[in-house]
Protein backbone atom coordinates (compact mmCIF):
# COMPACT_ATOMS: atom_id res chain seq x y z
CA UNK A 1 0.00 0.00 0.00
CA UNK A 2 3.02 2.94 1.17
CA UNK A 3 4.67 1.90 -2.57
CA UNK A 4 1.18 2.44 -4.49
CA UNK A 5 1.14 5.51 -2.39
CA UNK A 6 4.57 6.75 -3.20
CA UNK A 7 4.08 6.00 -6.92
CA UNK A 8 0.70 7.91 -7.05
CA UNK A 9 2.17 10.76 -5.69
CA UNK A 10 5.53 10.65 -7.89
CA UNK A 11 2.69 10.80 -11.37
CA UNK A 12 0.50 13.51 -9.28
CA UNK A 13 3.97 15.85 -8.76
CA UNK A 14 4.77 14.71 -12.47
CA UNK A 15 1.04 16.12 -13.14
CA UNK A 16 1.46 19.19 -11.35
CA UNK A 17 5.35 20.67 -12.66
CA UNK A 18 3.67 19.37 -16.66
CA UNK A 19 4.44 22.62 -18.69
CA UNK A 20 2.26 21.51 -21.58
CA UNK A 21 -0.42 18.12 -21.66
CA UNK A 22 -0.56 16.50 -25.31
CA UNK A 23 -2.94 14.06 -26.51
CA UNK A 24 -2.22 11.36 -29.12
CA UNK A 25 -4.66 13.67 -31.74
CA UNK A 26 -2.92 16.65 -30.63
CA UNK A 27 0.40 15.15 -31.26
CA UNK A 28 -0.65 13.86 -34.70
CA UNK A 29 -2.27 17.17 -35.44
CA UNK A 30 0.99 19.34 -34.76
CA UNK A 31 3.03 16.84 -37.30
CA UNK A 32 0.32 16.64 -39.85
CA UNK A 33 0.74 20.52 -39.67
CA UNK A 34 4.40 20.84 -39.10
CA UNK A 35 6.31 18.03 -41.39
CA UNK A 36 8.28 19.57 -43.90
CA UNK A 37 7.46 16.35 -45.55
CA UNK A 38 3.74 16.44 -45.58
CA UNK A 39 4.30 20.52 -46.95
CA UNK A 40 6.28 18.89 -49.56
CA UNK A 41 4.03 16.18 -51.16
CA UNK A 42 0.99 19.28 -51.16
CA UNK A 43 2.74 20.88 -53.58
CA UNK A 44 3.19 18.03 -55.81
CA UNK A 45 -0.72 16.97 -55.39
CA UNK A 46 -1.38 20.58 -56.21
CA UNK A 47 0.69 20.76 -59.43
CA UNK A 48 -1.05 17.50 -60.13
CA UNK A 49 -4.37 19.30 -59.70
CA UNK A 50 -3.12 21.85 -62.60
CA UNK A 51 -1.54 19.15 -64.83
CA UNK A 52 -5.77 18.06 -64.72
CA UNK A 53 -6.37 21.21 -65.63
CA UNK A 54 -4.13 21.61 -68.70
CA UNK A 55 -5.04 18.05 -69.99
CA UNK A 56 -8.51 19.29 -69.83
CA UNK A 57 -7.68 22.61 -72.50
CA UNK A 58 -6.60 20.71 -74.90
CA UNK A 59 -10.52 20.31 -75.57
CA UNK A 60 -11.20 23.75 -75.76
CA UNK A 61 -10.37 25.72 -78.92
CA UNK A 62 -8.03 28.00 -79.33
CA UNK A 63 -8.71 32.02 -80.56
CA UNK A 64 -6.53 34.60 -82.27
CA UNK A 65 -7.49 38.16 -83.76
CA UNK A 66 -4.96 40.60 -85.49
CA UNK A 67 -4.74 43.99 -86.76
CA UNK A 68 -2.72 46.17 -89.05
CA UNK A 69 -2.23 49.39 -90.99
CA UNK A 70 0.49 50.48 -92.83
CA UNK A 71 0.92 53.78 -95.11
CA UNK A 72 3.35 53.79 -98.52
CA UNK A 73 4.46 55.88 -100.98
CA UNK A 74 6.75 59.72 -101.36
CA UNK A 75 6.58 61.35 -98.57
CA UNK A 76 4.35 63.84 -100.14
CA UNK A 77 1.61 61.45 -100.66
CA UNK A 78 -1.45 61.87 -99.88
CA UNK A 79 -2.52 59.72 -96.41
CA UNK A 80 -5.83 59.00 -97.43
CA UNK A 81 -5.11 57.59 -100.71
CA UNK A 82 -2.08 55.50 -99.93
CA UNK A 83 -3.42 54.13 -95.93
CA UNK A 84 -4.00 50.42 -96.00
CA UNK A 85 -5.40 48.35 -92.85
CA UNK A 86 -6.52 45.15 -92.09
CA UNK A 87 -8.28 43.11 -89.35
CA UNK A 88 -8.59 38.92 -89.04
CA UNK A 89 -9.14 36.28 -86.46
CA UNK A 90 -9.54 32.78 -86.69
CA UNK A 91 -10.66 30.21 -84.57
CA UNK A 92 -8.68 26.08 -84.51
CA UNK A 93 -10.15 23.58 -82.81
CA UNK A 94 -8.83 20.14 -82.18
CA UNK A 95 -11.03 17.67 -82.78
CA UNK A 96 -8.72 14.65 -82.50
CA UNK A 97 -4.75 13.94 -82.09
CA UNK A 98 -3.09 10.92 -80.28
CA UNK A 99 -3.55 11.19 -76.82
CA UNK A 100 -5.34 13.71 -76.96
CA UNK A 101 -8.51 12.25 -74.47
CA UNK A 102 -6.54 9.40 -72.74
CA UNK A 103 -4.07 12.15 -71.43
CA UNK A 104 -6.69 13.39 -69.42
CA UNK A 105 -7.20 9.97 -68.00
CA UNK A 106 -3.20 9.58 -67.27
CA UNK A 107 -3.84 13.60 -65.53
CA UNK A 108 -6.30 12.31 -63.50
CA UNK A 109 -4.15 9.26 -62.23
CA UNK A 110 -1.17 11.02 -61.80
CA UNK A 111 -3.65 12.77 -59.41
CA UNK A 112 -4.71 9.70 -57.54
CA UNK A 113 -1.41 8.53 -56.86
CA UNK A 114 -0.14 11.95 -55.27
CA UNK A 115 -3.21 11.79 -52.90
CA UNK A 116 -2.22 7.88 -52.39
CA UNK A 117 1.34 8.99 -51.96
CA UNK A 118 -0.14 12.45 -48.89
CA UNK A 119 -1.83 9.27 -47.45
CA UNK A 120 1.34 7.06 -47.24
CA UNK A 121 3.00 9.84 -45.98
CA UNK A 122 0.30 10.81 -43.49
CA UNK A 123 -0.09 7.05 -42.39
CA UNK A 124 3.41 6.44 -41.56
CA UNK A 125 3.66 9.49 -39.44
CA UNK A 126 0.64 8.56 -37.08
CA UNK A 127 2.23 5.51 -36.85
CA UNK A 128 5.45 7.00 -35.80
CA UNK A 129 3.28 9.19 -33.90
CA UNK A 130 1.67 6.53 -31.58
CA UNK A 131 4.91 4.50 -31.18
CA UNK A 132 6.97 7.23 -30.18
CA UNK A 133 3.79 8.13 -27.66
CA UNK A 134 3.27 4.58 -25.90
CA UNK A 135 7.33 4.72 -25.36
CA UNK A 136 6.99 8.12 -23.92
CA UNK A 137 3.99 6.52 -21.27
CA UNK A 138 6.19 3.57 -21.11
CA UNK A 139 8.86 5.64 -19.90
CA UNK A 140 6.90 7.65 -17.71
CA UNK A 141 5.67 4.54 -15.83
CA UNK A 142 8.34 2.91 -15.55
CA UNK A 143 10.02 5.80 -13.60
CA UNK A 144 7.64 6.41 -11.13
CA UNK A 145 8.33 2.82 -10.60
CA UNK A 146 12.06 2.60 -10.12
CA UNK A 147 11.22 6.18 -7.87
CA UNK A 148 9.23 4.02 -5.92
CA UNK A 149 11.55 1.70 -4.93
CA UNK A 150 14.66 3.84 -4.58
CA UNK A 151 12.67 5.43 -2.00
CA UNK A 152 11.43 2.17 0.03
CA UNK A 153 15.14 0.69 -0.74
CA UNK A 154 16.10 4.02 1.49
CA UNK A 155 13.84 2.86 4.19
CA UNK A 156 15.15 -0.12 4.64
CA UNK A 157 19.02 0.78 4.38
CA UNK A 158 17.94 3.67 7.52
CA UNK A 159 16.53 0.63 9.17
CA UNK A 160 19.47 -1.78 8.12
CA UNK A 161 21.93 0.56 9.65
CA UNK A 162 20.07 0.75 12.72
CA UNK A 163 20.24 -3.19 12.95
CA UNK A 164 23.91 -3.45 11.96
CA UNK A 165 24.41 -0.94 14.91
CA UNK A 166 22.92 -3.20 17.21
CA UNK A 167 24.82 -5.91 16.33
CA UNK A 168 21.83 -7.66 14.71
CA UNK A 169 22.56 -7.34 11.20
CA UNK A 170 26.06 -8.08 9.74
CA UNK A 171 27.57 -5.23 7.89
CA UNK A 172 27.20 -7.61 4.10
CA UNK A 173 24.00 -7.42 4.46
CA UNK A 174 23.61 -3.77 4.67
CA UNK A 175 26.27 -3.75 1.46
CA UNK A 176 24.24 -6.24 -0.69
CA UNK A 177 20.81 -3.45 0.31
CA UNK A 178 23.11 -0.65 -1.24
CA UNK A 179 24.14 -2.70 -4.27
CA UNK A 180 20.05 -3.29 -5.12
CA UNK A 181 19.28 0.54 -4.63
CA UNK A 182 22.16 1.38 -7.28
CA UNK A 183 20.92 -1.20 -9.23
CA UNK A 184 17.73 0.74 -8.76
CA UNK A 185 19.40 4.26 -9.28
CA UNK A 186 21.01 2.37 -13.02
CA UNK A 187 17.38 1.44 -13.92
CA UNK A 188 16.49 4.67 -13.29
CA UNK A 189 19.36 6.79 -15.00
CA UNK A 190 18.81 4.42 -18.08
CA UNK A 191 14.76 5.42 -18.17
CA UNK A 192 15.31 9.09 -17.84
CA UNK A 193 17.68 8.63 -20.83
CA UNK A 194 15.58 6.86 -22.96
CA UNK A 195 12.32 9.36 -22.01
CA UNK A 196 14.82 12.40 -23.03
CA UNK A 197 15.32 11.00 -26.40
CA UNK A 198 11.91 9.77 -26.93
CA UNK A 199 10.60 12.91 -26.49
CA UNK A 200 13.47 14.62 -28.39
CA UNK A 201 12.28 12.29 -31.53
CA UNK A 202 8.33 13.45 -30.98
CA UNK A 203 9.21 17.32 -30.99
CA UNK A 204 11.23 16.78 -34.21
CA UNK A 205 8.41 14.83 -35.71
CA UNK A 206 5.73 16.97 -34.41
CA UNK A 207 7.73 20.06 -36.46
CA UNK A 208 9.25 21.93 -33.37
CA UNK A 209 12.49 22.45 -31.42
CA UNK A 210 13.90 19.31 -29.60
CA UNK A 211 14.03 20.57 -26.12
CA UNK A 212 10.30 21.60 -25.94
CA UNK A 213 9.18 20.11 -22.35
CA UNK A 214 5.82 18.71 -22.42
CA UNK A 215 4.00 15.53 -21.01
CA UNK A 216 1.69 13.39 -22.65
CA UNK A 217 -2.01 12.27 -21.31
CA UNK A 218 -2.31 8.64 -20.24
CA UNK A 219 -4.25 6.12 -22.29
CA UNK A 220 -5.26 2.44 -21.25
CA UNK A 221 -3.39 0.08 -22.04
CA UNK A 222 -4.72 -3.11 -21.08
CA UNK A 223 -6.51 -3.62 -24.98
CA UNK A 224 -6.45 -3.43 -28.01
CA UNK A 225 -8.32 -4.37 -31.11
CA UNK A 226 -6.69 -5.55 -34.06
CA UNK A 227 -8.89 -8.23 -36.90
CA UNK A 228 -7.47 -11.74 -37.07
CA UNK A 229 -5.15 -12.04 -40.27
CA UNK A 230 -6.94 -13.40 -42.65
CA UNK A 231 -9.47 -10.09 -42.25
CA UNK A 232 -6.46 -7.87 -42.28
CA UNK A 233 -4.91 -9.02 -44.90
CA UNK A 234 -8.38 -8.25 -46.97
CA UNK A 235 -8.17 -5.05 -45.64
CA UNK A 236 -4.77 -4.35 -45.93
CA UNK A 237 -5.33 -5.02 -49.87
CA UNK A 238 -8.55 -2.93 -49.78
CA UNK A 239 -7.60 0.27 -47.79
CA UNK A 240 -3.73 0.58 -47.56
CA UNK A 241 -2.97 3.98 -49.41
CA UNK A 242 0.86 2.48 -50.67
CA UNK A 243 -0.97 -0.35 -52.52
CA UNK A 244 -3.35 2.00 -54.13
CA UNK A 245 -0.58 4.59 -54.84
CA UNK A 246 0.52 1.17 -57.19
CA UNK A 247 -2.30 0.38 -58.27
CA UNK A 248 -2.60 3.82 -59.85
CA UNK A 249 0.97 3.48 -61.13
CA UNK A 250 0.41 0.27 -62.91
CA UNK A 251 -2.74 2.41 -64.32
CA UNK A 252 -0.89 5.35 -65.34
CA UNK A 253 1.35 2.40 -67.46
CA UNK A 254 -1.57 1.18 -68.91
CA UNK A 255 -2.58 4.65 -70.36
CA UNK A 256 1.05 5.46 -71.69
CA UNK A 257 0.98 2.05 -73.78
CA UNK A 258 -2.69 3.26 -74.90
CA UNK A 259 -1.31 6.49 -75.82
CA UNK A 260 1.74 5.29 -77.76
CA UNK A 261 -0.35 2.86 -79.41
CA UNK A 262 -2.75 5.65 -80.33
CA UNK A 263 0.51 7.50 -81.92
CA UNK A 264 -0.24 5.71 -85.36
CA UNK A 265 -3.84 7.29 -85.62
CA UNK A 266 -4.15 10.21 -87.82
CA UNK A 267 -4.66 14.01 -86.42
CA UNK A 268 -7.81 15.77 -87.24
CA UNK A 269 -9.02 19.45 -86.53
CA UNK A 270 -10.44 22.37 -87.91
CA UNK A 271 -10.69 26.00 -88.48
CA UNK A 272 -12.76 28.90 -88.93
CA UNK A 273 -10.71 32.39 -90.39
CA UNK A 274 -12.20 35.82 -91.32
CA UNK A 275 -10.48 39.05 -92.82
CA UNK A 276 -11.25 42.20 -93.67
CA UNK A 277 -9.12 45.01 -95.22
CA UNK A 278 -9.76 48.23 -97.54
CA UNK A 279 -10.38 48.11 -100.68
CA UNK A 280 -7.94 50.05 -103.69
CA UNK A 281 -9.51 52.85 -104.77
CA UNK A 282 -12.95 52.71 -107.11
CA UNK A 283 -13.67 49.09 -105.46
CA UNK A 284 -15.71 49.88 -102.50
CA UNK A 285 -15.17 50.72 -99.19
CA UNK A 286 -13.49 47.25 -97.75
CA UNK A 287 -13.16 43.43 -98.88
CA UNK A 288 -14.35 40.62 -96.48
CA UNK A 289 -13.46 36.98 -96.83
CA UNK A 290 -13.68 33.88 -94.34
CA UNK A 291 -12.47 30.45 -94.55
CA UNK A 292 -13.79 27.04 -93.45
CA UNK A 293 -10.91 24.05 -93.45
CA UNK A 294 -10.75 21.04 -91.96
CA UNK A 295 -7.52 18.96 -91.85
CA UNK A 296 -6.44 15.25 -91.31
CA UNK A 297 -2.50 14.93 -90.99
CA UNK A 298 -1.00 11.39 -90.80
CA UNK A 299 2.92 10.43 -89.96
CA UNK A 300 3.85 7.65 -92.41
CA UNK A 301 6.99 6.96 -91.26
CA UNK A 302 9.30 8.48 -88.25
CA UNK A 303 12.20 5.83 -87.98
CA UNK A 304 10.33 3.75 -85.97
CA UNK A 305 10.33 5.71 -83.21
CA UNK A 306 6.50 5.19 -82.33
CA UNK A 307 7.16 1.19 -82.27
CA UNK A 308 10.01 1.84 -80.24
CA UNK A 309 7.64 4.07 -77.54
CA UNK A 310 5.21 1.04 -77.43
CA UNK A 311 8.08 -1.54 -76.57
CA UNK A 312 9.22 0.95 -73.73
CA UNK A 313 5.91 1.79 -72.37
CA UNK A 314 4.72 -2.44 -72.69
CA UNK A 315 8.35 -2.80 -70.30
CA UNK A 316 7.83 -0.20 -67.65
CA UNK A 317 3.86 -2.00 -67.68
CA UNK A 318 5.81 -4.87 -66.38
CA UNK A 319 8.09 -3.24 -64.52
CA UNK A 320 4.62 -1.77 -62.99
CA UNK A 321 3.28 -4.97 -62.21
CA UNK A 322 6.40 -6.90 -60.85
CA UNK A 323 6.88 -3.63 -58.14
CA UNK A 324 3.33 -3.78 -56.75
CA UNK A 325 3.57 -8.15 -56.57
CA UNK A 326 6.94 -7.62 -54.97
CA UNK A 327 5.60 -5.18 -52.83
CA UNK A 328 2.20 -6.89 -52.07
CA UNK A 329 4.79 -9.61 -50.75
CA UNK A 330 6.77 -7.80 -48.30
CA UNK A 331 3.70 -6.32 -47.16
CA UNK A 332 1.84 -9.83 -46.56
CA UNK A 333 5.07 -10.74 -44.48
CA UNK A 334 5.51 -7.12 -42.44
CA UNK A 335 1.95 -7.93 -41.61
CA UNK A 336 2.64 -11.70 -40.65
CA UNK A 337 5.57 -10.83 -38.76
CA UNK A 338 3.45 -8.27 -36.67
CA UNK A 339 1.12 -10.80 -35.68
CA UNK A 340 3.44 -13.58 -35.02
CA UNK A 341 5.10 -10.84 -32.71
CA UNK A 342 1.71 -9.75 -31.32
CA UNK A 343 0.81 -13.12 -30.32
CA UNK A 344 4.34 -13.34 -28.53
CA UNK A 345 3.48 -10.26 -26.90
CA UNK A 346 0.34 -11.74 -25.48
CA UNK A 347 1.69 -15.02 -24.84
CA UNK A 348 4.25 -12.46 -22.26
CA UNK A 349 1.89 -10.93 -20.85
CA UNK A 350 -0.31 -13.68 -19.58
CA UNK A 351 2.96 -14.66 -18.05
CA UNK A 352 4.37 -11.78 -16.79
CA UNK A 353 0.76 -11.20 -15.23
CA UNK A 354 1.02 -14.61 -13.35
CA UNK A 355 4.44 -13.69 -12.34
CA UNK A 356 3.13 -10.67 -11.22
CA UNK A 357 0.53 -11.96 -8.78
CA UNK A 358 3.18 -14.58 -7.12
CA UNK A 359 5.46 -12.01 -6.43
CA UNK A 360 3.18 -9.96 -4.49
CA UNK A 361 1.88 -13.01 -2.53
CA UNK A 362 5.72 -13.68 -2.00
CA UNK A 363 6.58 -10.67 -1.12
CA UNK A 364 3.33 -10.27 1.12
CA UNK A 365 4.22 -13.24 2.99
CA UNK A 366 8.36 -12.23 3.34
CA UNK A 367 6.86 -8.78 4.79
CA UNK A 368 5.26 -10.69 7.39
CA UNK A 369 8.47 -12.95 7.95
CA UNK A 370 10.75 -10.35 7.98
CA UNK A 371 8.25 -8.75 10.50
CA UNK A 372 8.47 -10.81 13.06
CA UNK A 373 12.25 -12.11 12.67
CA UNK A 374 11.99 -15.39 10.58
CA UNK A 375 13.18 -13.52 7.29
CA UNK A 376 16.42 -11.37 6.85
CA UNK A 377 16.65 -8.00 4.68
CA UNK A 378 18.20 -9.93 1.80
CA UNK A 379 14.91 -11.78 1.42
CA UNK A 380 13.02 -8.88 1.65
CA UNK A 381 14.73 -7.21 -1.52
CA UNK A 382 14.40 -10.02 -3.21
CA UNK A 383 10.87 -10.35 -2.72
CA UNK A 384 10.81 -6.50 -3.29
CA UNK A 385 12.74 -6.82 -6.79
CA UNK A 386 10.78 -9.80 -8.13
CA UNK A 387 7.88 -7.26 -8.18
CA UNK A 388 9.61 -4.99 -9.90
CA UNK A 389 10.86 -7.16 -12.50
CA UNK A 390 7.03 -8.28 -12.70
CA UNK A 391 5.70 -4.93 -13.00
CA UNK A 392 8.77 -3.62 -15.15
CA UNK A 393 8.44 -6.78 -17.58
CA UNK A 394 4.08 -6.33 -17.71
CA UNK A 395 4.21 -2.68 -17.91
CA UNK A 396 6.89 -3.01 -20.96
CA UNK A 397 5.19 -5.63 -22.95
CA UNK A 398 1.70 -3.89 -22.17
CA UNK A 399 3.21 -0.61 -24.40
CA UNK A 400 5.11 -2.78 -26.69
CA UNK A 401 1.48 -4.35 -27.82
CA UNK A 402 0.34 -0.88 -28.22
CA UNK A 403 2.96 -0.09 -30.38
CA UNK A 404 2.13 -3.12 -32.49
CA UNK A 405 -1.59 -2.52 -32.82
CA UNK A 406 -0.05 1.08 -34.11
CA UNK A 407 1.80 -0.68 -36.81
CA UNK A 408 -0.62 -3.00 -37.71
CA UNK A 409 -3.16 -0.54 -38.38
CA UNK A 410 -0.86 1.48 -40.44
CA UNK A 411 -0.72 -1.51 -42.67
CA UNK A 412 -4.10 -1.58 -42.98
CA UNK A 413 -4.57 1.84 -43.53
CA UNK A 414 -7.30 2.26 -40.88
CA UNK A 415 -4.94 5.10 -38.87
Amino acid sequence: MKKLIILTLTLFISFLNASEWLSVEDCIELAFKNNLNILKNSFYQRQSEIQVNQSWSALYPSLSANASTSNSGPLVSEPANSMNWSINGSLNQSIYRPGMYTGIKLAGERLVASEFSNKTLENEIRASVEKLYFKILASDTLIGVYQANILLSDEQIAKMEQLVELGIRRKSDLLKANVQRGTFQSQLVRERESLASAKRALNILMGREPDIEFNLQHMAVDQISVPDFQAAVDRMIENNPEIKRLKSLIAQQEISLTISKEAYLPSIYGSYSYSRSNAPAGMGNYIENDRVSLNLSIDIFDGFKKSQNIEINQLNLSEAQVNYDARMRELTESLLNQYNTLETQNNLIEIHQTNLVSAREDLAVVSEHYANGLSTVLDLTDAQVAVLESETNLLRDLYTRKQIEAEIQKLLGSL
